[in-house]
């Protein structure tokens, strides 16, 4: 059976997963994290990629972005790999040919609440894969920059999180207190599955009426046959 095209639609954030190949470590150095970090607004400028939201553990990177294409989320990551991979190799002397799994995993998230929840569930990736204690001083995510720790200007703050605030110092503080809140089990499940299988991350009102815009099927349809409908003769 053919593969799916990977899903995308048009002004909806993306959640990439980059895994490490065999589950081993990419990042072993606080070089190579360096390496990527810098890498990344360079490949988004590149390939016309928003970078919203960012986390690095050993095994791997997840991303927020948001695309103008449906070939960008690609094209962006490969351009990641084409000039991060040579130059990790060298300060972590990596001789194997791969360093990633060679497909990345993505989803598509509702804007909105959806969006600055799946914000969130990026940043805390260092708490689940990595152990770190406090969020903000974690120096390979955006969630620094987004609780107003550090400045990194590159980033793209999605619509939803110029809502929290008219200023920069309510925009951080709100998020603060948002992240304090943390994310519900049912929306970190939710997430992870769709993240895992490819599928939309909304409400299912958003689902059906986006539908028509999206290049694919954006939930599984329901297994079995259809129900056929008898048509009454009297």
């Amino acid at each position: 059976m053919a593969r799916q095209p990977r899903l995308f639609i048009p002004d909806c954030p993306m959640v990439l997963e980059l895994q490490g190949i065999a589950g081993q470590e990419v990042f072993k150095t606080r070089e190579a994290f360096s390496l990527f970090h810098s890498q990344l607004p360079l490949s988004a400028v590149e390939e016309t990629v928003a970078i919203h939201a960012y986390c690095m553990v050993p095994a791997g990177s997840l991303l927020m972005i948001s695309a103008s294409e449906a070939s960008c989320a690609g094209r962006f990551v490969q351009n990641l790999n084409r000039h991060f991979s040579p130059a990790v190799r060298q300060v972590q002397a990596v001789h194997s040919s791969a360093l990633w799994e060679p497909r990345f995993k993505s989803t598509v998230v509702q804007p909105g609440l959806h969006s600055l929840k799946a914000c969130l569930f990026v940043e805390q990736l260092a708490a689940r894969a990595a152990g770190a204690p406090d969020l903000a001083t974690y120096p390979w995510s955006s969630f620094a920059a987004h609780a107003g720790v550090v400045n990194e200007a590159w980033l793209s703050d999605l619509p939803v999180y110029w809502q929290l605030g008219n200023t920069p110092f309510e925009r951080q503080s709100r998020y603060r207190q948002f992240s304090e809140q943390g994310l519900g089990e049912h929306d970190s499940h939710g997430l992870s599955q769709c993240l895992q299988k490819g599928w939309l991350w909304s409400d299912d009102a958003f689902c059906a009426q986006i539908q028509e815009l999206a290049n694919r099927p954006v939930r599984p349809r329901p297994r079995g046959r259809p129900v056929k409908t008898i048509k009454s003769t009297i």
